[in-house]
């Protein structure tokens, strides 16, 4: 235990102080790990993320499971599928190892815009929250909820959606406490000019890199919800990401993100357009 204390917190340090290179060197794939966790590595997410191996005859049905719509009854923490839960796979160390700024253990996002999108870095950074706000509306439109913006300045905004059959209720001053509010927060941070990954941008050409390597100052999206509500939060997530730009990427964390029946999603995965992608490869 001592070990893993030490090594959890050599992990939060390097997270502080920015373990993810700055080099403006794009980022070659993998082709030992997956696509999730190329993506994730581009996007300065290092520490604590890794792939899940799996027999090779198993991959095409695990991952099917996982990709259910909603997530509902995913066969990956199924024993028929041949395999435990991700916690005994020995991926999700939240509870040993994974301290607060462990890249793996909080919800990120990534986006490599491209410059025709922004005259500058501090525009990029405006346009890009500007997009997340759109995508926010959009979302809330799609699943019948009423909505309002509560914040919006200097990179951080948070918007408000109200719905009955959630129990997310609307703010009446006096009578509700801000924790019984369904509210949604977005940070971004001004980005970096470098060469984008070709297998991000199909070519290495120069783009606005919005990383979430640093410990502090990442770009975030993230549910803030009642412990009284009923939010599908992985419905609502992926609607957002829907109407994303498509080079923008979400990470969710291992127990982060809560499905309809109140269960947490167990395993990590990086939504892109509204759809996911896993940490599995298969077996050697």
């Amino acid at each position: 235990m001592k070990k893993l204390l030490t090594l959890a917190t050599l992990l939060t340090t390097a997270s502080l102080f920015g373990c993810a290179s700055t080099s403006t060197a794009p980022v070659t794939y993998m082709e030992n790990h997956s696509e999730a966790y190329n993506i994730a590595h581009a996007g300065g997410l290092v520490s604590d993320i890794q792939d899940t191996k799996v027999p090779a005859d198993k991959v095409g049905s695990i991952t099917e499971s996982m990709l259910k719509v909603g997530f509902v009854g995913a066969g990956y923490v199924n024993p028929q599928l041949g395999m435990t839960n991700w916690q005994t796979a020995g991926v999700n160390l939240l509870d040993e190892m994974l301290q607060p700024d462990s890249h793996g253990a909080r919800n990120s996002l990534m986006a490599w815009m491209p410059l025709s999108e922004a005259g500058s870095t501090e525009d990029a950074q405006t346009r890009l929250l500007s997009h997340v706000k759109v995508s926010i509306a959009a979302a809330m439109d799609e699943v019948g909820a009423s909505y309002e913006t509560i914040f919006d300045k200097d990179g951080k905004l948070v918007i408000q959606f109200i719905k009955s059959e959630w129990n997310c209720p609307e703010y009446v001053s006096g009578k509700t406490e801000l924790d019984d509010l369904c509210r949604v927060r977005a940070q971004i941070f001004e980005p970096r000019k470098a060469a984008s990954p070709a297998f991000i941008a199909g070519t290495q050409e120069q783009r606005y890199i919005f990383s979430s390597g640093h410990g502090r100052k990442y770009q975030s999206l993230n549910l803030l919800i009642s412990d009284n509500s009923t939010v599908p939060e992985d419905e609502v997530y992926a609607t957002i990401s829907k109407n994303l730009p498509e080079w923008t990427y979400l990470y969710f964390a291992p127990g982060k993100v809560s499905m309809d029946n109140g269960e947490t999603i167990d395993f990590p995965y990086i939504l892109n357009n509204g759809e996911a992608k896993v940490f599995v490869i298969p077996e050697a």
